[in-house]
């Protein structure tokens, strides 16, 4: 009986420390902006680069920032990632939304080694949800400069804050969809003004 005994041990000891398995890794997008309006010329003539953003710290990495208070410490979810980094996926949608909004003959990124006439640069400062509140926090810095003679041609921060259905992370991504569509709509406001371009809808 002793050595049945101690298998059933060894076996309880061995459930004990596989414990109940992690929850699955869950991916989340950020959608195309839709193009509300197109510029009637392109206000940047020419090859337009799209940079990839930059970004500091927590915003660099794939895994979904959080803070539990809105003026508190960043933090990360353990098991909920966008589909990529922050200013890899912000990057990817402006080179979509410029390109069918006519901004430019010819929207670009840097791994095509094209000759520019425009370069396109930002920054990503927020990118994050507010769980104590139940809303996300985005700000973005964005900036165009000629790539011949390094004129400035546009230089703004945008910023939102929106609300979410819940605290859950489940309900952040369309708000996130929301508040890039409404910064970049923003910036392609601002681009046609700096350049006296209208739009036609």
């Amino acid at each position: 009986m002793r050595r049945p005994f101690l298998s059933v041990i060894a076996l309880l000891a061995l459930a004990a420390c596989v414990g109940p398995a992690a929850p699955p890794d869950n991916f989340h997008r950020i959608a195309p902006v839709a193009v509300v309006s197109r510029f009637a010329q392109p206000p940047l003539p020419g090859v337009l680069e799209v940079d990839r953003l930059s970004a500091d710290g927590a915003l660099t990495e794939r895994a979904i920032a959080f803070s539990a208070r809105d003026t508190g410490p960043l933090a990360h979810y353990k098991y909920d990632y966008w589909s990529d980094s922050p200013p890899v996926i912000l990057q990817d949608r402006l080179v979509d939304l410029l390109t069918r909004a006519g901004t430019a003959d010819r929207v670009v990124t840097p791994d095509l080694r094209v000759l520019a006439d425009w370069s396109l640069r930002g920054k990503v400062l927020k990118f994050e949800q507010m769980a104590g509140s139940s809303k996300i926090a985005i700000e973005i810095r964005l900036g165009v400069v000629s790539a011949r003679d390094g004129k400035l041609v546009l230089l703004e921060d945008y910023s939102v804050i929106l609300p979410t259905e819940s605290e859950r992370v489940e309900t952040l991504a369309a708000a996130m969809d929301q508040g890039v569509s409404q910064i970049f709509t923003r910036f392609l406001a601002d681009l046609g003004r700096a350049r006296n371009i209208p739009v036609s809808r």
